[in-house]
């Protein structure tokens, strides 16, 4: 995925792109991509990611498109894409599809690789679906603050809190992979103790956790909420967001959730808790979360 795809594959996807049906085609509305191209703010990002196939979704048809329901904005994990194809870079696809299939049009969900499209929506609010490493960043770029890149650069965010009305983290890795603290790999940069997701160190004396990256530190920090609504879905057997940091906690919660939902089934890996709950995060939106109720599979946490 992170190569430069060919033309030859490029060519093959715009066959596959012609031959979907509107409804689920993949990519951003030439409506939307108008909007974008016109406003000097978005046109750099390059949001419609046509070097990939399912890159990005959403937008009107034309000015006169319907939203009726507060906008959806989905943000990938890591190493994946945001409406792939196949089991290894699937994404939202299951969620995209299950949200159209209730109800939810292309003018309502959208998203981009690793970044956010504009609403263009009346309501002035959307709800935010992430998962693993896309739940770290999107709660920070919501957030705000200042943000040091050491070599790259110092780049400060303003607050989007207020224009999230829910947030829904799942998979996330809020508080550290325990797996950078495994000496063959604690020099990648997504273990960084500056800008990674190193969990720091277990201090026996206070009980308390040290040296945890600063990045994790900021963002944990930060009493700004995610929106309105905020919460962490998780699973007790996901193999990559290990569910367990020091002293029981689990990485995916965070602290200015409202409430976390944990899966205690092996069918919910890191991957699967994403795409086996899509009715979940479609009741989250639509619902009080004090009136969904547990399951065996399912139990809530606070």
């Amino acid at each position: 995925m992170k190569s430069i795809i060919t033309f030859a594959s490029i060519s093959i996807f715009a066959t596959i792109v012609t031959s979907q049906n509107s409804t689920y085609k993949r990519g951003l509305t030439d409506h939307f991509i108008q909007f974008l191209n016109l406003n000097k703010n978005y046109y750099p990002y390059n949001f419609n990611r046509t070097q990939f196939f399912g890159g990005s979704f959403g937008g009107k048809d034309n000015d006169t498109s319907p939203i009726t329901k507060v906008p959806v904005v989905f943000v990938h994990g890591a190493a994946d894409m945001l409406y792939g194809d196949n089991d290894s870079n699937n994404g939202f696809r299951y969620s995209i599809e299950y949200f159209i299939q209730n109800g939810y049009t292309k003018s309502e969900i959208y998203g981009s690789m690793w970044g956010f499209g504009d609403t263009s929506n009346q309501k002035n609010l959307v709800d935010v679906i992430s998962h693993s490493m896309g739940v770290t960043l999107s709660r920070a770029a919501i957030k705000g603050g200042e943000f040091d890149l050491e070599d790259i650069q110092i780049i400060k965010l303003n607050s989007l809190g207020s224009r999230i009305r829910t947030y829904i983290g799942i998979a996330g890795i809020n508080y550290g992979f325990m797996v950078c603290l495994n000496e063959t790999i604690s020099h990648i940069r997504n273990c960084d103790k500056i800008l990674g997701f190193y969990p720091g160190m277990l201090d026996n004396k206070t009980n308390t956790t040290i040296d945890q990256s600063k990045f994790l530190q900021q963002i944990n920090q930060n009493k700004a909420k995610e929106g309105t609504y905020a919460y962490s879905i998780l699973s007790l057997y996901d193999q990559v967001a290990k569910p367990y940091v020091y002293g029981g906690n689990y990485t995916s919660v965070f602290p200015t959730m409202d409430m976390a939902f944990i899966f205690n089934s092996s069918l919910y890996t890191h991957c699967q808790v994403r795409d086996l709950s899509a009715e979940l995060q479609l009741r989250l939106l639509n619902s009080y979360h004090e009136d969904i109720k547990e399951t065996s599979e399912m139990n809530k946490f606070i």
